[in-house]
């Protein structure tokens, strides 16, 4: 009722040898060496599993996620929207095409201490510098402009190599200029 192989000893598929299954006294292959793909399928409905010693290692189900797992936790998954992260994302980069959305209270973080961190609480908006350094506000462009969130009224601007204006109720009511102030 057992086919038995030694080590090195292969259980070989295919015209050309284009499946093996083998274990080498130390580690143990599937080894497709074909022109197609190697399928591992399951019509069970439940999906496939991918264990090592007592715990999941990955999950794929039917219709719904992929699931890879660090010591039997699941870490990162598949939704119907996206991905699903548990646990801190560390990279070397990272591009997007869309927005990150943020929930109240959560931070984007900067700076090795947490120095920078822009935020919501639900009722206010921060960009909070905690860090020993100045905070800078730099353009490309020529002016720096603070106004409301409809781009109405401005509280400030600011022109390279020119003047800086300061607004109440959105008229200017001071302004640098090449021999002081005007008022």
């Amino acid at each position: 009722s057992h086919l038995d192989l030694g080590d090195n000893q292969k259980a070989r598929f295919g015209a050309g040898d284009d499946l093996k299954l083998y274990h080498t006294g130390s580690h143990s292959y599937i080894d497709e060496s074909g022109t197609g793909n190697l399928y591992i399928g399951s019509n069970n409905g439940a999906g496939v599993y991918i264990q090592g010693s007592g715990e999941t290692l990955a999950s794929f189900l039917d219709d719904g996620a992929v699931t890879l797992h660090h010591d039997s936790l699941a870490k990162l998954a598949t939704t119907s929207t996206g991905i699903d992260v548990t646990g801190v994302i560390t990279t070397d980069g990272m591009t997007t095409s869309a927005d990150i959305n943020f929930g109240d209270n959560d931070k984007a973080v900067f700076g090795a201490g947490s120095d920078l961190q822009i935020y919501h609480t639900g009722s206010h908006s921060f960009i909070q510098d905690t860090g020993v350094g100045d905070l800078y506000l730099a353009t490309n462009g020529d002016k720096i402009i603070l106004r409301n969130t409809t781009l109405g009224e401005s509280f400030f601007e600011g022109t390279s190599n020119g003047d800086a204006k300061i607004f109440y109720n959105g008229l200017e009511k001071l302004a640098t200029t090449s021999v002081g102030i005007d008022v």
